[in-house]
Order: structure tokens, then C-alpha cells, then sequence
């Protein structure tokens, strides 16, 4: 398999990776990344070329890119996260205080 096609595939995969944070499908973001960071790891493990510098540059990119908006993604979905657990929290305190008051 040549640099630029296992370089591409790295790139699908992270295409993939963002349409499943933009669903919220985290575990499917997981499980991809793990496969993704071990084909990061090979394809970085062999010196590219001087003449492929350019399509490598552009590549990594646009892999930086989705992941910055995964990033984005992940954290928003965090935040949700975090205000709906409070609002939980609240609501069991607010149901232990009037169980105590009855």
C-alpha cells in the first residue's frame, strides 16, 4: 500500500470520526480512533519523501482540522453533559429534603 493511499485512509477515517461526533456516537469515535492512531503510528514510523511533502502537508491538514472540530464537538457534548447531571443532582436533593420534611 503506498504513503498517499494510507495516508487517505487515515483521512476517511477521520471524516468518519467527525460524522460521528456530529451524531453524538462517541463510542464509534472511540473505537475508530483507536484503529486510526495505530495507522497513524505506522505510517509516521517510515521517513516520507522530499517530494511528497506537499499532498503529506495538505493531508495532515485536514486531519487536524477534524480533529479540532471533534475536539469542539466532544467538549460541547461535555458541557451538556455536566448541566444535565447538575439539574439531576438538584432534583434528587430537592426529593431527599421533601421526603425529610414529610
Amino acid at each position: 500500500m503506498s504513503k498517499q493511499t494510507t495516508l487517505d485512509e487515515i483521512i476517511s477515517m477521520t471524516e468518519r470520526m467527525l460524522g460521528y461526533a456530529q451524531s453524538a456516537e462517541w463510542n464509534k469515535v472511540i473505537s475508530i480512533e483507536a484503529t486510526r492512531q495505530n495507522k497513524l503510528q505506522e505510517y509516521f514510523s517510515i521517513k516520507p519523501s522530499l517530494d511528497d511533502a506537499e499532498w503529506i502537508k495538505e493531508g495532515i491538514t485536514s486531519i487536524v482540522n477534524m480533529d479540532k472540530k471533534i475536539m469542539e464537538l466532544g467538549s460541547s457534548d461535555l458541557d451538556k453533559l455536566g448541566n444535565t447531571l447538575s439539574h439531576v443532582n438538584r432534583g434528587k436533593k430537592a426529593q431527599f429534603a421533601y421526603q425529610k420534611l414529610a
